[in-house]
């Protein structure tokens, strides 16, 4: 399967303004994280998909899959903030009792891990749609033009890089051992999962001195320099933007 660091530089709007994808990205997010509305989530969450899939041209099965990613991380947050701690258990819709307390589920708990739910999931859609249309360095140019400070841009790229070095590094190490039959048994599967967990951060901080070490013979002073394209602000995009975020806004307040 392609990567999304892969899509973010083959898809149809790749040659739109970076400007203007975070415009739109990051006003999404923005009302997403202030709303309580469902149905301003769930109009996020059909906009964003809509763009990633029919205007970007990023395959649909891989962007579910995508979105399948979160759903445990969501799912044990979000039950964490439905179950409710009380000795009224009158406000239960289910529940059970240990000792003196009671623990289940209220409709208010309920209400507000539903919000919770939405509200991040509908965020996370907003969030991939810029990872899927926007390369890393396109953002990099993003973040110098908004005058942020140099050493956090270059750590950010740094960091995303190594990102790569230590998924590659573990993929490495994976189908060494699974050609050593490493994975053929449970207990087996074990044994080789710890070794990958032991081996893994050694071998990657390896490999990121070595690219330091790569780096600094090319004359790498603490910037990393690169080939940026001209772009040019589009005002219909613009308008577009303002339209959409501007109808987000209304039924927000309705």
């Amino acid at each position: 399967m392609i990567s999304m660091d892969q899509y973010a530089y083959i898809n149809r709007l790749k040659s739109v303004h970076p400007m203007e994808k975070c415009l739109l990205s990051g006003g999404m997010l923005l009302i997403c994280l202030w709303n309580t509305s469902p149905l301003v989530h769930f109009g996020a969450i059909a906009l964003m998909t809509f763009l990633v899939i029919a205007v970007a041209g990023i395959p649909g099965k891989t962007y579910v899959q995508y979105l399948l990613l979160p759903l445990v991380f969501l799912i044990t947050g979000v039950g964490g903030v439905a179950l409710t701690i009380t000795k009224n258990s009158t406000l239960f819709l289910y529940g059970f009792a240990m000792g003196h307390w009671k623990i289940g589920i209220s409709q208010q708990g309920l209400d507000q891990a539903v919000l919770v739910f939405l509200r991040a999931y509908a965020s996370v859609t907003c969030l991939y749609f810029l990872a899927f249309t926007t390369p890393m360095t396109d953002m990099m140019w993003v973040l110098r033009k908004l005058r942020m400070p140099t050493v956090l841009v270059e750590l950010a790229m740094m960091i995303y890089r190594f990102i790569f070095v230590l998924m590659e590094t573990a993929s490495m190490i994976y189908i060494s051992q699974d050609c050593r039959l490493g994975y053929s048994s449970i207990k087996r599967s074990y044994t080789s999962l710890g070794q990958l967990a032991s081996n893994l951060f050694v071998k990657a901080f390896c490999r990121a001195q070595e690219l330091f070490t790569a780096l600094t013979a090319r004359g790498y002073t603490g910037r990393l320099d690169v080939l940026e394209e001209n772009y040019y602000l589009s005002m219909k995009n613009m308008a577009l933007i303002v339209l959409a975020q501007g109808i987000f806004m209304i039924l927000a307040l309705q």
